[in-house]
């Protein structure tokens, strides 16, 4: 809902607040009061082209706020504010816009800094201006779809059909990559059986370069380690004269001798004869250690060949063994995604065609049901245009076939025929002004539960209205404020009788300049407001004639 718009320094406009409350809200005031200048105000802050002329004389800049409170963010205008990370405070979305005295213009939409284009693009999820404005959407074909898609019933089998074509044009995109460039996938396909081929001779194994690397070095330094062994052997057992194991026990026998004489000796004996056997257990290892070691230059060359094999692998697949026969294991995935490619494009363009046939079912039944709902739209809305003073309206949706696409078959256009013997033209060709105000008031009573746009200006629908005529208007204005929040400004007491909220516009001179104020009206100051819309005048006649019109409004209301 449209909350509050705040405007300074804004043509005429010093500062203006105005609230806004759900229902029917009417602005009045005399001609060229500064009516048109809340709604060219309100424009602007929702994306229209800005200009140094809007600049109060003596300002530095034109500022004008507009907040919006949403219980429910429609989906469109939760997918913008998503795309812009644009996010509401307390279900709240604050839009702003200045201009500066030089020209240059600012934007913001919930504190971000945004383009103006994005205040725009939000402004028509949010508000529909009709008159001499922007933000109709009612004038866009694609909306206008959706539209008839609302008022029909039709949304889910829209989205049906969507869903199924979305899923066609993801499967046509995997095919075309299937299929592009056939020859580059034979060059990588036989690269990558030669990449696997090469890992797999060389039949590697998890840690085996560690292992080949300790074993050339055994073999190379064989000479000098059987020397040191056999050193170490004999110093341990084996030497003729100061063999270790020989002078343990030379040193044991003594300390036996001593644990006869004296039992504290015992622990002593029993601490060297366990060293004496890790001794022995250690020279025999160092034997068999010196038994195994033999230099073969077969094997050594072949310990380095194989190095060298590893050491190749490493430099153009990875820095070690697991690393290598990582790539050998997704080279060969990659290996099988193409030998299957054959069965997986059959697979696909066997979906393809289910698909394509799901699809053009779907849209077919689709645009069946939409030209049945058209046919009702176009007299309701006929119907109503006449009532509301079009005497000459005819409102037709016209069809036309398309390829298949999200939205089915079909593209529609509204059109209207404004007067007997003109040709039926699109809504977006039909001159603007109250002309369009009409047409728009009678699309959106008829829309009224299938529009999701929550707030609806209307500026001039009184253009060329009075009598019975004008009543009937403010019926429809009143009818359509039951469901959405709705703004009009208007010379016609009938409407402005009618609604929930009324404010005067009105112009003053204040120290020799021209100033808009804008006050709200209640009690017996509205119904003075009234009696001059009747006839200029506050006579006696025009103020009861304001009083009826206005407790006639007031019963209506509580009979709804």
């Amino acid at each position: 809902m449209f909350e509050t718009i705040r405007i300074q320094n804004y043509a005429l406009i010093n500062e203006v607040e105005l609230e806004f409350r759900p229902g029917l809200t009417v602005l009045t005031g005399e001609t060229g009061a500064g009516k048109s200048i809340i709604v060219d105000a309100l424009n602007l802050v929702l994306g229209s082209r800005a200009s140094a002329e809007v600049v109060r004389e003596g300002a530095r800049k034109a500022q004008v706020d507009a907040l919006f409170r949403m219980e429910k963010v429609p989906r469109r205008l939760a997918r913008l504010l998503k795309e812009h990370d644009i996010e509401l405070e307390d279900g709240c979305l604050l839009l702003s816009r200045s201009v500066s005295a030089d020209g240059r213009s600012r934007a913001y939409a919930g504190g971000n800094l945004v383009p103006a284009g994005v205040l725009a693009a939000i402004g028509d999820e949010m508000v529909d201006l009709h008159g001499q404005h922007e933000h109709q959407s009612l004038l866009n074909p694609e909306r206008q779809m959706d539209l008839l898609d609302g008022f029909g019933g039709t949304e889910e089998d829209a989205v049906a059909v969507a869903q199924i074509v979305s899923e066609l044009r993801d499967l046509d995109k995997s095919i075309a990559d299937l299929e592009a460039d056939d020859r580059e996938r034979e060059r990588r396909l036989e690269f990558l059986r030669f990449e696997v081929g090469e890992i797999d001779a060389a039949a590697l194994q998890p840690g085996e370069e560690e292992e080949t690397k300790g074993r050339r070095n055994l073999i190379a330094n064989a000479e000098t380690i059987v020397n040191l062994t056999s050193t170490a052997y004999g110093s341990l057992y084996e030497q003729d004269e100061g063999a270790a194991i020989d002078r343990m026990n030379t040193a044991l026998k003594a300390l036996m001798e001593l644990s006869e004489i004296d039992g504290q000796f015992q622990p002593f004996v029993l601490q060297l004869e366990r060293l004496r056997s890790e001794v022995e257990d250690l020279a025999r290892q160092v034997r068999v250690f010196t038994d195994q070691v033999e230099y073969d230059p077969n094997e050594l060359d072949n310990c380095s060949a194989r190095l060298a094999l590893i050491s190749g692998l490493r430099r153009k697949y990875g820095e070690t063994i697991e690393v290598i026969l990582e790539y050998r294991a997704k080279a060969g995935e990659e290996i099988d995604r193409y030998e299957q490619r054959d069965q997986r494009l059959a697979e696909m363009n066997a979906r393809r065609i289910t698909l394509r046939e799901q699809a053009h079912i779907a849209a077919q039944t689709l645009s069946r049901k939409r030209k049945n709902v058209a046919a009702k739209l176009d007299r309701y809305v006929t119907e109503s245009l006449q009532e509301l003073g079009m005497k000459g309206g005819l409102f037709k949706t016209r069809f036309e076939n398309a390829e298949l696409g999200s939205i089915g078959i079909d593209r529609v256009e509204f059109l209207l025929t404004a007067n007997p013997g003109e040709k039926a033209k699109p809504l977006r060709q039909v001159a603007s002004g109250g002309e369009i105000s009409r047409v728009m008031l009678a699309l959106k009573t008829v829309f009224a539960n299938a529009d999701k746009i929550p707030t609806l200006i209307f500026d001039e629908i009184d253009s060329g209205v009075g009598g019975a005529m004008a009543s009937q208007v403010a019926l429809r204005l009143r009818d359509l404020a039951s469901s959405h929040q709705t703004l009009c400004i208007t010379h016609l007491a009938q409407i402005a009788a009618s609604a929930q909220t009324h404010y005067v516009v009105s112009k003053t001179e204040e120290d020799g300049r021209t100033l808009t104020h804008v006050l709200r009206v209640e009690g017996e100051a509205r119904i003075e407001e009234v009696a001059r819309l009747l006839d200029g005048s506050l006579s006696g006649v025009s103020l009861e004639h304001a009083r009826a019109l206005l407790k006639g409004a007031m019963e209506g209301a509580a009979k709804e």
